[in-house]
């Protein structure tokens, strides 16, 4: 794996993808990727597939890169596109980008693919309830939907902050983040406003971070109690659903999270693996 890490510059990607191979296979299906771009090479080269929809959707990456810094493996954003609801089967190569979202699956690719493959995405999808539907019309019956993704809103690091510099240089995102463990949970945006202040002395580095964690359409901000819903309502057939990434809850943060969101159980989890199935 770490091979092609290096030859595709890719990381957790990788490691995702394995596990999708191992879980769903990969080899000789009609995959669709939702909210992604793997490379022509990795996909079909390295792990067999028949053929691979890529489907971006610009929005995201517009509101990301508009920080001014590469977060992720954004796909080209200029030249001439191929856009997913002109899509027919006769369109198609062996690998296509194609840029929209799922929602506006066309009616050409009704069950089309064997299946849908999504790392990392899925808290990025705010019709998510609708995206779920049209993952289930875009696979043949007994196709299988692989989803993989993290931070969610109830973990830790569930604010996905974008990477975002202060006037001294330093550049922050989730994984190196100014904001505490559950803090965007337990602060209200003033409260975060004041956090960020006393830490970096910085007002539009303050501004631009509430922003993002609290108002930026780049997260849905769904707990995982809420994802585990959403799911449990769709059409699919559950065949794996389990809670990723744990990290433990000091007790006094967790008494905290209960009385502030009740009903909502699971804030130690990070994230979350689906296996779901199209009778």
């Amino acid at each position: 794996m770490e091979q092609l890490k290096q030859q595709y510059g890719l990381s957790y990607h990788i490691n995702f993808t394995v596990l999708a191979q191992q879980l769903v296979g990969l080899n000789d299906k009609r995959v669709l990727e939702v909210g992604g771009s793997l490379p022509s090479g990795l996909v079909l080269d390295e792990f067999g597939a028949r053929e691979w929809v890529a489907l971006e959707e610009t929005d995201y990456w517009d509101e990301t890169l508009a920080t001014g810094h590469v977060l992720g493996t954004p796909p080209p954003l200029s030249g001439q596109r191929r856009y997913f609801k002109d899509a027919t089967p006769d369109s198609m190569a062996r690998h296509n980008l194609l840029y929209g979202r799922i929602e506006n699956l066309p009616d050409a690719l009704h069950g089309h693919f064997d299946v849908v493959f999504s790392i990392a995405a899925f808290e990025h999808i705010h019709k998510l309830p609708a995206a779920l539907d049209k993952m289930y019309a875009a696979l043949r019956p007994g196709g299988k939907l692989f989803s993989l993704f993290s931070p969610v809103w109830s973990a830790h690091d569930g604010h996905h902050l974008p990477e975002i510099m202060d006037k001294l240089g330093n550049k922050y995102n989730f994984g190196r983040s100014p904001i505490p463990p559950w803090g965007h949970l337990l602060m209200r945006p003033t409260e975060m406003y004041d956090h960020l202040l006393r830490a970096t002395d910085d007002r539009e580095f303050a501004q631009e971070v509430v922003y993002y964690v609290y108002q930026s359409n780049h997260i849905n901000r769904f707990f995982l109690d809420d994802f585990l819903d959403i799911v449990a309502r769709s059409r699919f057939k559950p065949v794996q659903v389990s809670p990723m990434f744990p990290m433990p809850v000091p007790a006094d943060v967790q008494a905290r999270l209960s009385a502030m969101y009740p009903g909502r159980k699971d804030f130690s989890n990070d994230g979350l693996l689906l296996v779901l199935e199209r009778p």
